[in-house]
């Protein structure tokens, strides 16, 4: 055989098995129901989702009034089909749809990862990708929640800090009346 046609063989065989490759993988979108979220519906439950290697998951919800002055967290959890065990996850967040967002942040790592921002109107979706999905031949089964809550107003923290201020002053006086009779006691 001809050294070109060889050389022309190889290379449609790795031509061949890259495309195979692309084409295996896929973006799969998940609609997180029970949405638009706010501080009204304020919990949602990301669907049980077997992750696999090859994909990038997209899971979509949308946010919604009333959201003036709220956070919400978002938190994920994965775990190794084989052991049961946690393992590491990471996420990323984006509003707008799907594969065309904007970057938000990027969540901790962890068997717990959690992520918090400033809600506002509009489409969201928190995107994991095969970097993210720490499995060998295994599947990682991914679950997780978002709950929004308000954040408390300037009003709110000042009567919290005065609270926290008197009984720091009570527990302050106290001590000090113990000291006093631990002495007088000793002498």
């Amino acid at each position: 055989m001809p050294t070109r046609l060889r050389a022309f063989l190889a290379g449609a065989a790795v031509l061949a098995t890259l495309g195979a490759t692309a084409a295996s993988a896929a973006t799969i979108i998940v609609p997180i129901p029970g949405g638009p979220f706010n501080e009204i519906n304020s919990l949602a439950t990301l669907p049980g989702t077997f992750l696999d290697k090859a994909n990038t998951y997209d899971f979509t919800f949308s946010m919604d009034e009333p959201l003036k002055g709220s956070v919400s967290t978002v938190q994920i959890e994965a775990q190794a089909q084989h052991t049961g065990a946690n393992e590491n996850i990471t996420f990323d967040l984006y509003s707008g749809s799907a594969g065309s967002g904007t970057y938000l942040a990027t969540s901790s790592t962890g068997t717990n990862a959690n992520l918090a921002y400033n809600a506002s109107p509009g489409a969201y979706y928190i995107q994991v990708t095969p970097t993210y999905i720490k499995q060998g031949t295994n599947q990682e089964a991914l679950s997780g929640t978002i709950l929004t809550g308000s954040v408390p107003e300037p009003a709110t923290w000042g009567l919290m800090l005065l609270g926290l201020g008197v009984v720091g002053g009570s527990l302050r006086i106290a001590r000090r009346r113990s000291q006093t009779l631990l002495s007088t006691t000793m002498a």
